[in-house]
């Protein structure tokens, strides 16, 4: 029920206004049949007395009461103001973060010269030893543009997979963003386990991913999937992977990181003091990616291969990513209320304190 700006979610407690009215006759009619003898020595007198001020506001006692009768009738019945209407467009697609933990996503290639020429004047033992370095190697800013690709979705389920030696789901779908960016900063622990660090699983990696997907019924499902590597310890290869997504209707998006040459920052130790230093080295053809591989399977799914050898690079892929991967599926308009029923309540509260004082003050009535 709205009565102007404000809408009544207990329309029904206006029923007892009813007695309103009921009360007041009753109130009258006891007036009425209210009858005080007084003797009067001489009836002159009694004549020419003059009803007093206090005898003539006696009826504000009641009236407070009736009055906050009504303001607990009104809180009753929940008045609520309209704060704003939103219409939210619903995306139904369910997203299967795969991201390479293998030991060379701590590579310094991707640096720009600013953060190249920072480093190089750090002390590189206690880089290394502090594991600060990591931040600016591929998996670092891996998980920074990650982090931001999931920040810009709203209403997707979102899980992340990872894979080295071996593949394993680290948050299956869900749409609690927060618990996954702390999962997902803490991605680079595996690649620094020589458990996961020493090879690359392509293949069971998205095939990991790929069971996570199997039974969801959302209208799209995709998969992007981030490596640095070849696939060289999969039990089963990228392109069977790619068949099984083929089947269950899932979309691969694969991402290349890396220089494909050039030199990469990295440290040295001096074999005579043990000292740690920074220093530079060649890119080998064996360090860099199978794109054969990643855009045949990008290709039979239906998505599409990128490659990134630097920051600024990897952060145009997944908003373009970002911007190919929306489904709307409804429109959903709705109102936010904010209650009002509060100052009804202490306005009945504040009259039925006032009636109370003036009914044992100044209005006190003496049998």
């Amino acid at each position: 029920m709205d009565i102007g700006a404000l809408h009544f979610q207990n329309p029904e407690a206006f029923w007892l206004f009813i007695f309103v009215p009921i009360l007041i006759a009753l109130y009258v009619f006891r007036q009425k049949r209210r009858k005080s003898t007084i003797k009067f020595p001489a009836l002159a007198i009694a004549k020419k007395a003059v009803p007093s001020r206090r005898v003539r506001l006696r009826h504000i006692v009641p009236a407070l009461r009736l009055m906050a009768l009504c303001c607990f009738i009104v809180a009753l019945a929940r008045p609520q103001n309209a704060m704003e209407v939103e219409y939210t467009n619903t995306d139904g697609v369910d997203i299967m973060l795969v991201l390479d933990v293998s030991g060379s996503m701590g590579t310094l290639d991707m640096l720009t010269r600013a953060e190249q020429a920072k480093l190089g004047v750090m002390n590189a033992e206690r880089i290394l030893k502090s594991g600060d370095y990591w931040k600016y190697s591929r998996m670092g800013y891996a998980q920074e543009v990650i982090a931001d690709f999931i920040k810009k979705r709203h209403s997707d389920r979102i899980g992340l997979s990872a894979f080295g030696s071996r593949a394993v789901t680290q948050c299956p779908l869900t749409l609690d963003y927060g618990s996954l960016l702390e999962i997902l900063g803490a991605t680079d622990e595996l690649a620094r386990d020589s458990i996961f660090a020493n090879r690359t699983a392509i293949g069971d990696g998205l095939m990991n991913s790929l069971a996570r997907l199997e039974k969801s019924e959302a209208k799209s499902r995709v998969v992007v999937l981030l490596t640095d590597g070849k696939d060289n310890a999969s039990v089963i290869s990228p392109v069977r992977a790619a068949e099984v997504a083929q089947s269950l209707g899932v979309k691969v998006y694969t991402i290349g990181v890396g220089k494909k040459n050039g030199k990469i920052l990295g440290f040295q130790q001096n074999p005579w003091t043990g000292e740690i230093s920074w220093g530079e080295r060649e890119i080998t053809p064996e360090e860099g990616i199978d794109e054969a591989a990643l855009q045949a399977v990008a290709q039979k799914t239906g998505g599409k291969f990128y490659r990134a050898e630097n920051k600024e690079q990897l952060e145009g892929i997944y908003t373009e990513i970002d911007q190919l991967e929306k489904t709307e599926i409804e429109t959903v308009a709705y109102a936010r209320y904010a209650e009002k029923f509060y100052p009804w309540l202490l306005l009945g509260a504040v009259l039925i304190l006032l009636e109370l004082i003036l009914a044992n003050t100044r209005f006190v009535r003496i049998p």
